[in-house]
């Protein structure tokens, strides 16, 4: 191991106390979307930045710190420090950063706020080294990633506030770097009828209906989720060939029908129904395809039916990634996850959202990382995060930096 690599690692070891304190403290700010009030953890990690000495700005309740030495390349860090509601049934306080054996517990403990945690700390052990990196360094703390992104990452670089060369994402499973993500999908699905009495007008066909009778929009949906059903049955026919993280996600592509509202009465016929669906997709299959399937179905339905009224929206819509390994960005990482792993690592695919779409869009090569094992709790009660995954997160962080800007 080289010298300077060797006093990164022994400076976050000796800082361990500090970071576990740190993310207590940020753990123990609530900061759950909705409701999205992020004014106090914005400021909170806006002032550990500035405690660094980076030149730091708040846009939209996000945070960018920078460290700017000379001309180069540039590394932007990313983390999320918006959590999923708390929810009921934990047998912890949600928002105390207790430690206990080893875990740090909180909604965010994991998801993703260990990743706000890493990558300030990483550029505190940088920084106490004295080294002087070619390029520039940017941390980006966002909002909204836990629904959709289009107010935090999205919003930062549509705006040109953010610009770089590579981003190490942190939102991901720990032990390895993640070089290929899943495509992702959001559709909500809309039909508008007609109310009437259920009992008295009911939806039938001709010739047992007239102009009063309902035109019943759950019946319709009925299809339309029919119709994703069989759809996810096919999906279960081609797995992925890129290695996954031990547990974490499956192999195939799949749908998720996740919520869904209409009616009033049982004795009424529904005039509306709202369907909300995601769809991932492994790197082998694109979102566009997809897309196409379900909206020639939409069409065709239409066509049998006069009476339905259908509206589509697919806010997100996002291509799958796979990384070029050969880069000097992709070997800045493995070489880093190499020296605190002490073996070679490969990348892995990691099939959940994240923010990392906004930036691969623009060609920005970026690369997951991160500290959310299958067991962390991770949108459930009593989420925790492993001491020693923070740790190490941290050290991938700070080596990546060290080997990209070197």
């Amino acid at each position: 191991m080289k010298d300077l690599e060797k006093i990164v690692l022994e400076n976050i070891n000796s800082m361990r106390d500090e970071i576990v304190k740190f993310h207590q403290q940020i753990v123990q700010i609530p900061s759950e979307n909705p409701p999205s009030k992020y004014k106090e953890v914005a400021k909170f990690t806006e002032n550990k930045m500035k405690e660094l000495g980076l030149k730091t700005q708040i846009k939209r309740n996000n945070v960018i710190g920078e460290l700017d030495n000379r001309e180069g390349k540039t590394l932007i860090f990313n983390g999320h420090y918006d959590t999923v509601e708390a929810f009921k049934k934990w047998t912890k306080d949600p928002f105390g950063g207790e430690i206990i054996d080893g875990k740090i517990y909180g909604r965010g403990a994991s998801d993703d706020k260990s990743c706000v945690t890493a990558e300030i700390f990483a550029i505190k052990a940088l920084l106490d080294a004295n080294i002087n990196l070619n390029g520039k360094l940017i941390l980006t703390a966002v909002g909204d990633e836990e629904t959709g992104g289009l107010r935090g990452a999205e919003y930062l670089l549509s705006e040109g506030l953010v610009k770089g060369d590579a981003c190490l994402l942190g939102d991901s499973p720990p032990d390895y770097p993640f070089g290929y993500t899943g495509g992702t999908m959001y559709i909500t699905f809309t039909i508008k009828g007609k109310q009437a009495h259920g009992l008295g007008f009911p939806d039938l066909p001709a010739p047992y209906r007239n102009e009063h009778s309902g035109i019943n929009t759950i019946q319709r949906m009925v299809k339309i989720m029919n119709f994703l059903l069989e759809l996810n049955k096919e999906f279960l026919k081609k797995e992925t060939k890129y290695p996954l993280s031990d547990g974490w996600c499956s192999s195939v592509s799949s749908i998720n029908l996740a919520e869904i509202h209409g009616g009033n009465k049982i004795t009424t016929v529904p005039d509306k129904c709202y369907l909300h669906c995601s769809v991932n997709t492994i790197p082998e299959q694109d979102i566009e395809s997809v897309k196409k399937r379900i909206l020639d179905f939409v069409e065709d339905f239409k066509r049998q039916d006069p009476d339905l009224d259908i509206s589509i929206q697919m806010p997100i819509s996002m291509e799958p990634f796979t990384v070029d390994d050969t880069t000097d960005f992709a070997k800045a990482v493995k070489k880093a996850t190499m020296g605190v792993f002490k073996e070679e690592r490969d990348f892995r695919l990691f099939m959940p959202s994240t923010d990392a779409h906004w930036f691969q869009e623009r060609n920005i090569e970026t690369i997951l990382v991160g500290s959310s094992r299958v067991d962390n709790k991770i949108h459930s009660s009593d989420e925790f995060v492993y001491i020693e995954d923070l740790i190490n997160t941290t050290k991938i962080f700070a080596l990546t930096a060290l080997n990209y800007l070197k």
